[in-house]
């Protein structure tokens, strides 16, 4: 009991203070400072997350308004046509010679695909002739009405000419010579990708 009651020296009064400091610090760190960190944190990865997640949202919303606006500038016509799932080719190859079949001749030329989204382009250009503006009318009338979603980009039409060697002179032998840009669209819905899909473009904001 004595021990209890005895005065303590100065040198133990300091360490029980340093000690009871140290037991303080120690609390604090481990009941206070540590949850809030640990919360702070939390709340800065739940942040960061939240905002990949709504820049991903952005940027699936900037595609759609792309891909909406582009299928408007099909008009009517295209708007209406049937989007085929990928890989459509054969079917919109068959349909462009049955396109061009009324013509004089023709050539069709395919480009790359492009791919963005579940959007695929099946990009390509045509050179065809035929007998009168009417015909060549008529084949790229049909071509904007394809029973699968087509747009029609640069078109050129020039009366084809013929060189008579006996009067020295050009004529237009009735014939016009049509160049054209064209884009069959698709849509990865229902599609199986293979080795000629493309990979996806990055959207651009």
């Amino acid at each position: 009991m004595k021990l209890l009651s005895r005065d303590f020296s100065t040198r133990e009064k300091v360490l029980i203070v340093i000690l009871v400091a140290i037991l303080i610090v120690l609390g604090y760190y481990w009941l206070v400072d540590t949850p809030v960190r640990n919360g702070i944190e939390e709340a800065n990865a739940r942040r960061e997350s939240a905002n990949i997640e709504l820049t991903a949202v952005n940027a699936k919303i900037s595609e759609m308004e792309r891909m909406q606006n582009e299928l408007d500038a099909l008009g009517p016509e295209g708007r209406g046509a049937y989007m085929a799932s990928y890989n459509n080719s054969a079917a919109e190859y068959a349909a462009l010679n049955d396109i061009l079949a009324g013509t004089d001749e023709y050539m069709i030329t395919f480009a790359d695909l492009t791919r963005e989204g579940d959007l695929v382009r099946r990009e390509f250009s045509i050179q065809f002739t035929t007998t009168g503006y009417d015909a060549a009318k008529r084949t790229i009338t049909a071509l904007e009405n394809s029973e699968y979603r087509c747009r029609i980009g640069d078109l050129s039409c020039a009366a084809e000419q013929s060189y008579d060697t006996e009067s020295d002179l050009r004529f237009w032998n009735g014939k016009i010579m049509v160049n054209a840009t064209a884009t069959f669209y698709e849509t990865m819905v229902g599609g199986t990708p293979d080795e000629g899909l493309p990979p996806e473009e990055e959207s651009q904001n």
